[in-house]
């Protein structure tokens, strides 16, 4: 059974808790650490760009064509065009797992406004924390290439792709670290199948935002927090 009638009030409390000072702390870590990890490789990028454009003719005289503007497609506004590849396939999938490393202190804060009668909950520890975050940058990274090489043969339905799977991502991901902080390893499992497609459907929306510069910065911070919040409601019933 799905339940996407709560996804809204779950989306709602997120987005109002940013004003939290531990989100503001997350957020403003998760910025720092992705200009320190990707500054200096989009100044790079921009700069080749840059210099493609301006070297390379906006449109070449072919035989029996004519004149074609297949390069100027390509290298009028280049940097403008790839720097937006760069924030889609690149930065989005850094940022999920940036914050991956702060999901506990994000379910904290959710949990102690929101529920506070709660036992104290399971933390991973730091290599815990560690092993989670690689595994989640690797499966990030494979879904990011993957949408991006299937975006050259399907065109528009590229953008689906990427919302697809890094919603996918997010469900199985978040909602299995934010469970297991909950439940035992094994009721976590089955508590994630059972509502796999509601939080693939919250995922899936969370996406579409991650398309966006800068605001895919803040994205994941509400995602756990709006996953920390579907999850207390679908369970209250079991508990």
């Amino acid at each position: 059974m799905n339940h996407f009638d709560k996804i809204p009030p779950a989306m709602i409390k997120a987005v109002q808790q940013l004003t939290d000072p531990k989100f503001i702390t997350v957020i403003l870590k998760s910025v720092g650490l992705m200009l320190l990890i990707t500054g200096p490789f989009f100044l790079i990028f921009v700069g080749i760009a840059s210099f493609l454009q301006w070297i390379m003719p906006e449109a070449i005289n072919l035989p029996m064509l004519g004149e074609v503007g297949f390069l100027g497609i390509y290298t009028k506004g280049l940097a403008s065009k790839t720097s937006w590849i760069f924030w889609t396939y690149i930065m989005a999938p850094i940022a999920l797992t940036i914050v991956s490393f702060f999901l506990d202190t994000i379910a904290d804060a959710v949990e102690k406004r929101h529920y506070p009668n709660l036992p104290t909950a399971k933390r991973m520890n730091g290599a815990q924390v560690m092993g989670y975050s690689i595994r989640f940058l690797g499966l990030t990274a494979l879904i990011s290439i993957a949408a991006l090489i299937a975006s050259l043969f399907v065109g528009m339905l590229g953008p689906i792709v990427f919302i697809g799977a890094n919603g996918y991502l997010m469900a199985r991901e978040y909602l299995g670290t934010v469970a297991i902080r909950r439940m035992p390893l094994k009721d976590a499992n089955k508590f994630t199948n059972r509502y796999l497609f509601t939080f693939w459907a919250l995922g899936a929306g969370l996406a579409v935002l991650l398309n966006i510069p800068f605001l895919n910065l803040i994205v994941p911070v509400v995602g756990v927090a709006a996953f920390t919040h579907l999850f207390h409601q679908l369970s209250e019933p079991r508990e």
